[in-house]
């Protein structure tokens, strides 16, 4: 085994080096080398650039833990999230909300929901981490971490528009593997475990197929509020604003929207659909210049804020960036 070029490739985090420099070893070479990279990981004293890259490595090998831990783990979230989201029709339609510091609302639901989740987890898996919109921001390199947001689309919820749901959503070394959505007043349910496919209630899903290129006059397009409050909007498809990034994932994902953009998003707003879009076929480009994940241990996610752009098509990403240059570069 040449370790000087392996560890060059893993430094460069690059994955198409690190996969050609992976070829070149035995199955055995393999196996130490993998464990190795998840020793680094869990290794807090180490430095976080030999943390990063070992990070890196792994997601670009295609390092997953045993499927029929994270089938369970799968049943467990969709089983939590659509008890949550009973629950939470009670208090549908209530203004009973507040501001928070960054300008958006919360409701006394927002928290019962955080600490019905946060509960079930820490009673369930007492080892993994929890980052919350409504409580903890910072990883601290746990090799399991959920990121929840308990109500996404808290504005819809409070003033008794149905589009809102829960997220859930499971790392492993900081790289989403689990995810599920919940949106209780359509008795909608999301899911997908990386490998697995994107289901909705029972039923795959996935990007719209393109058999026309280009962008078509019927097609539907998703965005946020804030999009259009930047500017007009060029891309000639129907406009379609749900008023959650969940949902707006979501329809991409299901192959009703051909793409969705939202111009500020946080880690939660993402994290449960990020698998669920990589499964279903979707394309998803943030302008952050080092990419979402793997995280970043002990980074204040509360304090980052970012776009995301999806599409059914590569070639439609980049139409899309070019529509939306005015507003969003992506870290291609």
């Amino acid at each position: 085994m040449d370790l000087e070029a392996l560890w060059e490739a893993i430094f460069s985090e690059n994955p198409s080096r690190i996969r050609a420099a992976w070829q070149q070893l035995s199955l055995e070479e393999r196996s130490a080398v993998q464990t190795l990279l998840v020793n680094i990981v869990r290794d807090v004293q180490r430095i976080e650039e030999q943390r990063q890259a070992a990070r890196v490595a792994l997601h670009a090998l295609g390092y997953d833990v045993p499927n029929s831990e994270l089938s369970e783990m799968l049943m467990f979230a969709r089983t939590v999230a659509e008890d949550v989201g009973l629950e939470l029709e009670e208090g549908f339609g209530q203004l009973d909300s507040s501001l928070k510091a960054d300008g958006s609302l919360v409701t006394r639901w927002d928290l019962i929901a955080d600490q019905r989740i946060r509960s079930a987890i820490a009673a369930r898996y007492p080892s993994h981490a929890i980052l919350s919109e409504e409580h903890s921001h910072q990883w601290h390199g746990e090799e399991w971490c959920w990121v929840i947001d308990p109500i996404d689309g808290t504005t819809n919820f409070a003033c008794g528009v149905p589009i809102w749901g829960i997220s859930i959503g499971l790392l492993h070394q900081g790289v989403p593997v689990l995810g599920v959505a919940e949106f209780p007043m359509f008795q909608e349910q999301y899911y997908a475990v990386r490998g697995g496919g994107a289901w909705l209630n029972g039923k795959r899903v996935q990007a719209q197929p393109r058999p026309a290129p280009g962008i078509q006059p019927n097609d539907l397009f998703a965005c946020c509020t804030r999009t259009l409050q930047a500017g007009p909007v060029r891309i000639p498809a129907k406009l379609r604003v749900p008023g959650t990034t969940a949902y707006n994932l979501a329809l991409v994902a299901r192959g009703a929207c051909i793409g969705s953009f939202d111009l500020v998003v946080h880690l939660w707003d993402v994290a449960a659909l990020w698998v669920v879009l990589a499964e279903a076929g979707v394309l998803a480009y943030t302008n952050l210049p080092s990419g979402l994940f793997p995280l970043r241990p002990e980074l204040d996610y509360g304090q980052v804020t970012f776009s995301v752009l999806t599409a059914a098509t590569e070639a439609l990403g980049a139409l899309f960036a070019d529509f939306l240059s005015d507003r969003f570069t992506p870290s291609w």
